[in-house]
């Protein structure tokens, strides 16, 4: 049954105000002929191991209506908790055109199992390449990302030949159990036959 009441009224109310700010965002990034740069970060695996490669991608949007220039982009991870296996954790570009983005990968192992925390990442631009003004943009925030041990690694990957092993013979008695208990043996055909 669908929910009603509090729940569903804060609920509906919540996806509102998003849907609200979002068009909110984009109409005051389309009513301005100025650059806008939005940053996504995400992680390209499910589930980090320690001693394993996990590719973070970062994809940096410009919504706006003109050219940003001096593009600076950052992202910090820990050197205690994280190798940097692969890219840059910075970067820039000249300029970024309307209706352009750009994606950036860097792979990171991590060097022990847990929780493991990520910031966002920053990006500044300028809306002119002349102008002094430096805008800001920030990713969203990965919160604390579970890395499991290689021994999980080994239990998730590993074929379980041996459970598979069980199942298949306890399915194979659960079909065998009732046809030898119920079929005729030879001695009971051979009865019947001799009464007729």
């Amino acid at each position: 049954p669908l929910e009603s009441g509090p729940v569903m009224r804060a609920t509906t109310l919540g996806v509102a105000l998003a849907l609200a700010a979002l068009v909110g965002i984009g109409l005051c990034a389309a009513s301005e002929d100025r650059a806008h740069l939005l940053i996504q970060k995400s992680m390209l695996t499910n589930r980090p191991f320690a001693g394993k490669d996990c590719p973070i991608r970062y994809r940096i949007f410009n919504v706006g209506q003109s050219a940003a220039y001096d593009v600076k982009f950052e992202d910090e991870w820990s050197g205690e908790e994280f190798e940097v296996i692969s890219g840059l954790t910075s970067g820039t570009w000249s300029q970024i055109p309307p209706g352009a983005n750009i994606s950036h990968i860097v792979i990171l192992r991590a060097y022990t199992y847990g929780y493991k925390s990520s910031g966002s990442a920053k990006v500044t631009y300028k809306h002119a390449a002349d102008e002094e003004e430096v805008q800001v943009a920030h990713s969203n925030d990965l919160g604390l990302l579970p890395v499991l041990s290689a021994k999980d690694d080994d239990k998730l990957s590993a074929p379980h030949l041996a459970e598979w092993a069980t199942f298949l013979f306890l399915a194979f008695l659960l079909g065998a159990a009732p046809l030898a208990l119920f079929s005729p043996s030879k001695t009971q055909v051979d009865d019947a036959k001799k009464k007729k």
